[in-house]
């Protein structure tokens, strides 16, 4: 049923009509996430779009917002920077999304944590944090146009999780200011842990995000290193070796095979990327000279370096070919590739990497990012593939999953197939905040049956 004429013009009361926007190329455009990295859920979400996308710029908008589009029964998709990869954030029954980009405050900041709205960007955050003394403990590849409120309810690490961890770990949220999806919104903190599972990487199924804050870490001098190897396993070794040096301070530790260095056109023009070789991709404190003594057991070599006082300051950074932007940059240059999200089991991870190759000998490009989660190290994969069909690719993923790789299916929109959901948390979450289920319905498959 389309949106009421009074309900469209109530919002325009609420938040003016500069704010609230209807025209359908601008819905088509502003009701996407970055699913088309996956060459399954572009065909099922192309064509999906809200009816309307509104901007409130303030809490109080927000819950006027909400109360009206409950009184309407209408669908409410919450929407950060859209930068997630899973189409979790489409809107699958039209009704409005209502975007926190607008929400921008930062309102209360130490060198140990960091209280924001919804909408304020992670460098920001960063910068504003760095002044001070701390830094940011972990950020996605998407830190100069991702939202914090976005990255909690969708992210999971990133640049960071090397040493901290991901949203899942203790410590790192430390609260959450919510709004219910009732008739009469109710405004909740929450920061008891066991609540938190019910908003962390909820994909806006339980309620909306009005301001969080975030553990800080102390600000470290960030130097940032491109180091090759002869083999992507002797990149890997000395990756291991890095990342289990508790006593070392590290922000990035990424392990790429050859092709994947030939597709950063910024860093093969800077002869940081050795025709066939493997490289890392290293956030460090130690100096080049410390640096390479530890590189030289492995065969590794210094390719680039950019000292401290160019971190985040100028120009791209390292971090811009890390985690899914590696994706991304390989896709730029064969469009035919997409990617898994993989996790190895850190005892088998070499006999994995193995057994995988010799199955699937043309078809994968091997990635690493080393990062803890829930307390563990592990290797986790974005491996790249060569997209050849639905069915292929539902093969390799089970092959993968039969010899023991964890795997996050990039490849659904369903919140309840990603191994990492909360689970029933998220179900007691949405029934006890949003008890009309007018929360971006569609992408709970429990709830399709």
């Amino acid at each position: 049923m389309p949106l009421s004429s009074t309900f469209v013009d109530q919002l325009r009361s609420i938040l003016g009509p500069e704010q609230i926007d209807s025209a359908p190329p601008y819905l088509q455009h502003n009701s996407r996430d970055c699913y088309w990295y996956s060459p399954i859920l572009k065909p099922l979400l192309d064509d999906k779009a809200a009816e309307l996308i509104v901007r409130p710029r303030t809490v109080e908008q927000l819950v006027q917002v909400v109360a009206a589009a409950v009184a309407e029964r209408v669908p409410i998709t919450p929407q950060g920077a859209a930068t997630g990869n899973y189409g979790q954030g489409i809107p699958m029954q039209g009704g409005v999304i209502i975007t926190t980009r607008q929400m921008t405050r930062i309102l209360e900041l130490t060198s140990k944590s960091a209280r924001v709205e919804a909408g304020v960007v992670l460098k920001n955050i960063e910068t504003a944090a760095r002044q001070i003394g701390g830094e940011l403990r972990f950020f996605p590849s998407t830190l100069m146009t991702a939202t914090a409120g976005g990255f909690l309810a969708g992210g999971a690490g990133g640049i960071g999780s090397v040493t901290w961890g991901s949203i899942w770990d203790p410590g790192n949220v430390l609260a959450v200011t919510v709004l219910t999806v009732e008739e009469t919104p109710r405004i909740l903190t929450v920061t008891n842990p066991e609540e938190m599972q019910g908003v962390i990487h909820s994909c806006g199924l339980t309620c909306i995000i009005a301001d969080l804050t975030l553990a800080l870490a102390p600000a470290q001098p960030w130097q940032q290193y491109v180091a090759a190897f002869d083999s992507f396993e002797e990149g890997l070794r000395f990756g291991e070796f890095l990342a289990y040096d508790d006593a070392t301070a590290k922000r990035l530790v990424t392990i790429l095979e050859w092709p994947i260095p030939s597709f950063f056109r910024q860093l093969v023009r800077d002869n940081a990327c050795p025709e066939g070789k493997a490289i890392a991709l290293l956030h460090l404190t130690v100096d080049d000279g410390e640096l390479a003594e530890r590189l030289a057991p492995f065969g590794g070599r210094i390719t680039w370096h950019s000292p401290h006082r160019a971190y985040l300051t100028t120009g791209w950074q390292l971090s811009d070919f890390s985690w899914n932007h590696t994706t991304l940059w390989a896709m730029k240059t064969d469009p035919t590739i997409t990617y898994l999200q993989d996790q190895f089991d850190p005892e088998r991870v070499y006999e994995q990497l193995r057994q995988r190759r010799e199955r699937y000998p043309d078809e994968l490009l091997n990635h690493i990012e080393f990062w803890k989660f829930r307390g563990r190290m592990y290797p986790q994969g974005m491996t790249l593939v060569r997209f050849r069909s639905p069915e292929r690719l539902q093969e390799l993923m089970d092959y993968c999953e039969s010899i023991g790789i964890w795997l996050a299916n990039p490849h659904t929109h369903y919140l309840d197939d990603d191994v990492r959901w909360n689970g029933q948390p998220i179900l007691d979450a949405r029934q006890r905040l949003d008890p009309y289920g007018l929360l971006n319905p569609g992408h709970l498959r429990s709830l399709e049956r």
